[in-house]
């Protein structure tokens, strides 16, 4: 079973802005939109079994989250990172992953050593 990921409507400001700029929704008694009868036939056609996910669904001319560059770009939990960046970022998930604890870093934090202070003595 998918889970379904509620994003914030912003997200959806440019997609929202190009269905309006290219004729493919409609005002409906004034109040609703509508997609256009060519553009709903499209999409039966185009239908597929299931509804992509969001790592498949590429957004042109985003900044990246990594590299501050615009380009194509994918919503990677809360950020649009590019397929460059995003390889970057497995590659050192796995190294971090795959690299074993120091001894020191396993000991218990707990039992760090402490230097004392000196106090002043009263005269």
């Amino acid at each position: 079973m998918e889970v379904q990921r509620e994003y914030p409507i912003e997200t959806f400001d440019p997609l929202l802005r190009d269905l309006v700029g290219w004729g493919l929704v409609e005002r409906q008694d004034g109040t609703t939109w509508q997609l256009v009868a060519s553009a709903q036939q499209r999409l039966d056609e185009l239908l597929p079994t299931r509804a992509p996910g969001a790592a498949a669904v590429v957004f042109l001319n985003r900044r990246c989250a990594d590299c501050n560059q615009r380009g194509l770009t994918r919503l990677r939990g809360d950020s649009y990172v590019c397929d460059g960046c995003w390889a970057e970022r497995q590659v050192k998930r796995d190294v971090v992953v795959s690299e074993p604890a120091s001894p020191a870093e396993q000991g218990h934090f707990w039992r760090r050593s402490r230097q004392r202070q000196p106090t002043p003595l009263a005269s």
